[in-house]
């Protein structure tokens, strides 16, 4: 008995000793991982204090960083102005719709014809072509109106608080050739929110809020709809936070736009002095340190570039004008089939005191869209900063002309 008793006291305490083993184990491995994070925002913070306490250029960074925070709050404190008004807006429309439900069908003959005149305009093109009578409630529509239109301008007439019944005695064309009051124009349809190029910043908070949302329950559910469930709540997320379609957001069938640049300097010179910079290619390269070769036809049309890209690589593609406007205007594109494809346009503008104002707008699908170019940007290859430099230079190279005394 006495053995037995020691053999179980034994291993009551060897489990004992595992158990606190164990425990020393569970308590050590987050201690060395909050170690390892603790150095690593030890030496973040002390590049940080270096970066910015540096004797020579501490100062300028202090001040970059200074105004990049001032900028930053001016553009929130803009942004949620923009929200409180587009949200007290919709808050309001939403009051008046109720109301509008509730008591419109109280109206007169006078203001339902407004109503169904406002109605039609969003479901047909030629509304100038349509007449329309109003009687007791009842809705006579006449004139021409397109095969394609007619039953959604009904339908949605139908809806209108007020209508009783619709008749409709117009004339319905398949084909508007022969019929002159139903030329030219573009269709018209209602594009639900969701799917318009840009979101309203009221559409893009409750986007944000369902991102949020999926992404927080998304790891209740199984492996694979919770993978499903990640991807589009972070594509949601993205598409709300950028306010770009996802063809621009990926670059895919997003031709030559997926990233918008717009630039503009004032240049102490005349249009006359300047107009030959910007209009003959061959003085970029001299202008411009990341264009490294232009090559020009012999109409002058077409010209081949080699530039450097993000990391130096070179990238190469063909352009061609698209509109030329002696003094004032330069636009081109590039050709089909290149791994960049984008459009650009150079404006002249004539400013008081013999200055020009120079105004450039670019647009480009880099590989994979925008996102391609948030990459580039933090690989050090942003093209709107750079765009921003070469306009300096543009600057200071004609300013500096326009200051040569002329030689005879």
């Amino acid at each position: 008995m006495k053995s037995e008793r020691k053999g179980l006291m034994t291993m009551a305490a060897d489990q004992r000793r595992t158990t606190w083993a164990d425990l020393v184990v569970i308590q050590e491995g987050p201690s060395r991982f909050r170690i390892a994070g603790l150095m690593v925002a030890g030496g973040c913070a002390g590049a940080a204090v270096a970066y910015l306490l540096d004797p020579q250029r501490g100062h300028t960074r202090r001040a970059h960083l200074r105004d990049q925070a001032s900028h930053a709050t001016h553009e929130l404190q803009d942004g949620l102005g923009v929200l409180a008004r587009d949200a007290g807006n919709r808050g309001r429309g939403v009051v008046a719709g109720a109301r509008y439900r509730i008591r419109g069908g109280s109206a007169d003959d006078r203001v339902l014809h407004e109503r169904v005149r406002a109605e039609l305009g969003r479901h047909v093109t030629h509304a100038h072509a349509v007449e329309i009578s109003v009687a007791g409630g009842v809705v006579t529509l006449a004139g021409e109106v397109l095969a394609g239109e007619a039953e959604h301008a009904q339908r949605g007439i139908r809806h209108i608080p007020g209508v009783r019944r619709v008749e409709p005695s117009w004339s319905v064309h398949r084909d508007a050739a022969d019929v002159p009051r139903l030329q030219g124009g573009r269709p018209r349809r209602p594009t639900p929110e969701l799917l318009q190029e840009r979101w309203a910043p009221t559409t893009r908070l409750l986007a944000g809020a369902g991102a949020v949302t999926i992404l927080s329950m998304a790891r209740r559910l199984p492996g694979p709809i919770r993978w499903m469930a990640r991807c589009a709540g972070g594509a949601l997320a993205v598409r709300a936070a950028t306010n770009l379609p996802m063809k621009r957001i990926t670059g895919i069938t997003a031709g030559r736009r997926a990233v918008d640049l717009d630039d503009a300097i004032s240049i102490g010179a005349p249009i006359e002095q300047i107009w030959p910079l910007v209009s003959d290619y061959t003085v970029f390269a001299k202008l411009m340190p990341d264009v490294r070769e232009i090559r020009r036809s012999a109409d002058g049309r077409l010209s081949h570039w080699t530039i450097a890209g993000p990391a130096g690589v070179p990238v190469r593609f063909d352009a061609v004008e698209t509109k030329r406007q002696e003094n004032r205007e330069i636009a081109w594109k590039t050709t089909e089939g290149q791994l960049v494809a984008h459009t650009g346009a150079i404006r002249l503008m004539p400013e008081p005191g013999g200055r020009t104002r120079v105004q450039v707008r670019l647009t480009y699908n880099p590989v994979a869209g925008a996102v391609g170019h948030a990459i580039a940007a933090m690989l050090g290859a942003n093209p709107a900063h750079r765009m921003k430099q070469d306009l300096m230079r543009l600057k200071s190279y004609a300013e500096a002309r326009a200051t040569q005394p002329v030689r005879t």
